[in-house]
């Protein structure tokens, strides 16, 4: 079934500043028609309105005079255009003459001229026809659009009081920047354009002024200074105020040695971390990635930011959501922690294969990984309260049940993607029993292997022999502990690097495969051991300081953090087993 998507390249977009791009992409090429409005309803309904911006279609001439905000009257000459899509692609500027009409009426809302009913947001739709079709392609649908004020959509991002500092603090980064093959200075002149609009207490103009002053900006090239401020510019409005922590954030990359991850290189390339999410910009988004739901109802990730907020959002915060099946749920978290706290490089430069329209990427120690069928489809099946897998984004989802499909390897079930969800067949059942059992020993152990492109070595409880009863084998699981504990003390300050530690809370496990309840060890300080949780997503904390109410005698150490300690003749009676690799992860 062919496909088409419009992106822009941020959602609000500054005004007095260049007309908004937008990309067009699909599975095949074709002529695209792009329609704009200012409502759901002038969308869902196009015609000639009192309103003359109301509505507005690429493939018609527009004509029409306007009052502007000062009361005087504008016309505005807008000739049909022809947009047509090469390798599968195309790229549209928003004409200077509509642009400016929009600011106008944006400007009214202010309290200048006529009233005006825009709200500042306007609305998109793209219509693509394929070569020897008769009938065009439309993204968002008419069921996305209807009486949704969510619907996808820019907003223009009104002028501001003239800032106390109108002077770019790094011109010179700021003119290396580049923009598109049409529009040669465009990233300088949009980050211009955000700088004279927000004002000094706007934390996004806030964020800024820190890159600027931060030591791990200004030591870098101008080149990378340059790349930085383009991240700023696309990072969206989530991640954008929290990018300085970006910058601050740092990796024990060996014994002793500290790094800041601005300065990690993935593992296959060689490309730093503001390379690898810059080339977000670069890809055709997967076209399952339309809408997730949550407590606000359905949402759309619509603009490239976007994409860009979703990887950033995980790298700042890659604890995740709570799961709530079995205890080796925890290890596909586990892992996708260790991976971004190591090495977020390399996480960036796999979503980009797993968020893309291929779905795929390479892994470091070689072979192809690719994400489930239809796992991106989130409108098709619930993820009701007490569902074994919660996600905040798209790349959380994506890395997590690609690493599960991979680590399970044949054990992962296969389902039928056009069976109805929830039959036995179904997308839903299949993925929420799947993801409810989680890794075994060996498959966390492969899938470790496989990202980091080292051997791991597993330390874990014994497997039973034949013939030994449940109680002989409880008997050496019990045994073998001390050891396991012992040499977890050597090995987690020897490596100076996180390791993953494999628990259980409460009875034994049900199966001497279980991957048990896969937690972070972070550090071993005055008889305790210090540990992240994947049960609690850092962004939600569960519980305050001090020691739980139920399960094993931990400590909330840090709630903001999801830091927890346990003292170690405590973790002898919990222990199940660790991995730690080989040589020192890079």
């Amino acid at each position: 079934m062919s496909w088409v998507r419009i992106h822009p390249y941020i959602v609000n977009w500054p005004g007095g500043g260049a007309p908004p791009v937008f990309e067009i992409s699909s599975d095949e090429n074709g002529s695209a028609v792009i329609e704009l409005a200012w409502d759901p309803q002038a969308l869902l309904a196009p015609a000639s309105y009192s309103e003359p911006l109301r509505y507005y279609s690429t493939d018609v001439p527009f004509m029409a005079t306007i009052t502007t905000s000062s009361g005087t009257s504008r016309a505005l000459n807008v000739p049909p255009q022809t947009i047509t899509l090469a390798s599968n692609r195309a790229t549209w500027v928003m004409p200077a003459d509509l642009w400016a009409g929009y600011l106008e009426e944006s400007l009214k809302t202010l309290g200048g001229g006529p009233p005006t009913n825009f709200q500042s947001n306007i609305y998109y739709r793209v219509r693509l026809t394929h070569p020897g079709a008769s009938n065009a392609v439309v993204w968002p649908t008419d069921a996305m659009i209807r009486g949704n004020l969510h619907a996808p959509r820019i907003g223009v991002l009104r002028l501001s009081a003239t800032p106390a500092s109108q002077i770019l603090p790094d011109i010179e980064a700021a003119n290396a920047m580049g923009g598109l093959p049409f529009l040669p200075t465009f990233w300088g002149d949009l980050l211009r354009a955000m700088w004279d609009v927000l004002p000094e207490a706007d934390p996004h103009r806030q964020s800024l002024a820190a890159i600027f002053a931060h030591p791990n900006y200004q030591s870098q090239s101008v080149a990378t200074r340059a790349k930085i401020l383009r991240l700023w510019l696309v990072a969206g409005k989530n991640s954008r105020p929290r990018l300085p922590q970006l910058l601050s954030r740092s990796a024990v990359v060996g014994s002793g040695i500290v790094q800041p991850v601005l300065a990690k290189q993935d593992l296959r390339g060689g490309k730093m971390l503001v390379d690898n999410l810059l080339a977000l910009l670069n890809i055709t988004p997967h076209p399952d990635i339309v809408a997730f739901y949550s407590s606000g109802g359905v949402k759309y990730l619509t603009a490239y930011e976007q994409l860009l907020d979703d990887v950033i959002t995980e790298i700042l915060d890659p604890n995740g959501q709570i799961n709530q099946g079995e205890a080796g749920t925890c290890s596909p978290t586990s892992i996708m922690t260790l991976l971004i706290n190591v090495n977020p490089a390399e996480y960036a430069r796999l979503m980009l294969g797993l968020l893309s329209k291929t779905g795929s990427a390479t892994l470091a120690r070689g072979g192809t990984i690719s994400i489930p069928p239809a796992i991106y489809q989130l409108a098709r099946y619930p993820l009701a309260a007490g569902s074994a897998f919660f996600v905040r984004t798209f790349s959380e989802l994506g890395f997590q049940a690609t690493v599960l499909k991979y680590a399970q390897d044949s054990r992962f079930p296969a389902y039928d993607p056009s069976a109805n969800v929830n039959a036995s067949n179904g997308l839903n059942t299949v993925f929420q029993r799947t993801i409810s059992a989680g890794l075994f020993e060996g498959e966390t152990k492969r899938g470790l292997d496989g990202l980091f492109n080292v051997n791991f070595t597993t330390h874990f409880i014994p497997q039973p022999t034949a013939g030994q009863s449940a109680a002989q084998w409880t008997a050496a699981f019990q045994a073998a502990q001390p050891a396991l504990l012992e040499g977890l003390l050597r090995d987690l300050p020897g490596r100076q690097q996180q390791m993953i530690l494999a628990t259980f809370w409460g009875a034994l496990p049900p199966s001497p495969n279980a991957g048990g309840h896969a937690v972070m060890a972070i550090r071993r300080d005055n008889g305790r051991v210090f540990f992240k949780n994947p049960q609690y997503a850092g962004s939600n904390p569960s519980g305050a300081t001090g020691t739980p109410a139920a399960g094993p005698p931990r400590r909330y150490d840090d709630a903001s953090a999801t830091l927890e300690s346990m003292v170690e003749s405590d973790l002898r009676s919990w222990i199940m087993g660790y991995w730690v690799p080989d040589t020192a992860l890079i």
